[in-house]
C-alpha cells in the first residue's frame, strides 16, 4: 500500500504562506511549476503543521494565524518578507538564482514595497473562504 501524506524532506526548504489569499496562491501555483527540482514544499499559516513548526522558532503560537507575510524556512534558517521572496526565487535556480541582484536594493526599500502589496492584496486580488485543496500532482509538496 501506497503512502500518500506529503513527507518534510530533509532540505527543509518550506515556504510558509496565507492560504486564504489568492495572490499568495497564485504565487505558490507559479513556484510549484517552475521548481523543477522539486526541493521546495509549502504549508499554510493556518495549518496545524505551521503552528507546529513556527513556535519552534519563536513565533508565539497564538499570532501564528495572524501574520501576513511569507515566512521562508530554510533548513534552520528563517527569511520574511522581501528576503523571503528573492531566496525562493533564488532556490528555485535556472534564471531564477538571477534574482539575488535584488538584494542589492535596501531591506527597507523592499520591506516597504513587499508591505504596500501585501496590505492591499485582499483589495486587489481577493480572498478565498477555504485553504487551497493540493491537486494530486502536488500533494507531496504540501504540508499543510
Amino acid at each position: 500500500m501506497k503512502n500518500n501524506q506529503p513527507k518534510q524532506n530533509s532540505n527543509k526548504l518550506i515556504v510558509f504562506y496565507d492560504g486564504y489569499c489568492i495572490l499568495c496562491n497564485r504565487t505558490i501555483d507559479f513556484v510549484i511549476k517552475y521548481d523543477k527540482k522539486e526541493k521546495i514544499q509549502f504549508a499554510s499559516l493556518q495549518s496545524d503543521f505551521a503552528l507546529s513548526v513556527l513556535s519552534k522558532f519563536g513565533y508565539e503560537f497564538e499570532k501564528i494565524k495572524k501574520i501576513d507575510n511569507v515566512i521562508y524556512l530554510q533548513k534552520t534558517v528563517v527569511k520574511i518578507k522581501s528576503d523571503a521572496i528573492l531566496s525562493i526565487l533564488s532556490d528555485m535556480g535556472g534564471i531564477y538564482h538571477l534574482s539575488k541582484i535584488f538584494y542589492c536594493v535596501p531591506r527597507f526599500i523592499r520591506d516597504y514595497l513587499y508591505d504596500q502589496i501585501a496590505n492591499r492584496r485582499y483589495k486587489w486580488f481577493g480572498k478565498r473562504d477555504t485553504c487551497r485543496i493540493p491537486t494530486k500532482n502536488e500533494i507531496h509538496k504540501i504540508l499543510g
